[in-house]
């Protein structure tokens, strides 16, 4: 979405500057966890995962989120609440973790192929993302792990914050939206 934006000169140093820095956010803000009261605790891991492909594009959004589970399954606490171990991929977040390059490739994919993406369709895409892994997530769960719970009370539980996460994902691309072409026009 805004990856022209980007322009350092060479097109490998835009690429590994993203790219890198993406690794970097993931692994510092996706290990913490927000409680709210009455509420059960949302994690930034899935919305940064789909954000920056959709900053950035499908090809640095992926190699981001990629790189960021190869880190945390080789044991750096880079995961929800510090979690870390390629134990994770095959016990019951395996689905969610392995969602995650596939919520990336399509969020990044769907926002290059509109050039013109609009904050509310970015809006969109996060959510479209944030459900992918959701449901391929759960899917996996439920695979392994007899749940009581209907689909529908799953998801009535896990929708509010799943907006939430939309909402701070949509105020983060119009910051940075606005911060590119500020940027540009003051040049």
């Amino acid at each position: 979405m805004f990856r022209r934006h980007v322009t350092l000169g060479n097109v490998w140093a835009e690429e590994a500057t993203l790219v890198g820095l993406g690794l970097v956010l993931m692994g510092l803000l996706a290990p913490q966890v927000w409680s709210f009261q009455g509420s059960l605790p949302i994690t930034p891991q899935s919305l940064l995962v789909v954000l920056w492909p959709l900053l950035w594009g499908w090809r640095t959004g992926t190699a981001s989120v990629v790189l960021y589970l190869l880190v945390g399954g080789a044991g750096l606490p880079v995961f929800a609440d510090g979690a870390h171990g390629w134990q994770h991929f095959t016990g019951s977040t395996g689905g969610f973790l392995l969602a995650f390059p596939i919520a990336a490739v399509m969020v990044g994919w769907l926002a290059e192929g509109h050039s013109n993406v609009k904050y509310a369709k970015g809006a969109g895409l996060l959510l479209l993302g944030q459900l992918t892994i959701v449901v391929l997530g759960l899917m996996w769960q439920r695979a392994l792990i007899p749940v009581e719970a209907s689909w529908w009370e799953t998801m009535t539980k896990l929708f509010p914050a799943i907006l939430v996460k939309c909402a701070l994902g949509t105020l983060v691309v119009v910051f940075v939206g606005r911060l590119l072409t500020s940027h540009k026009t003051a040049s």
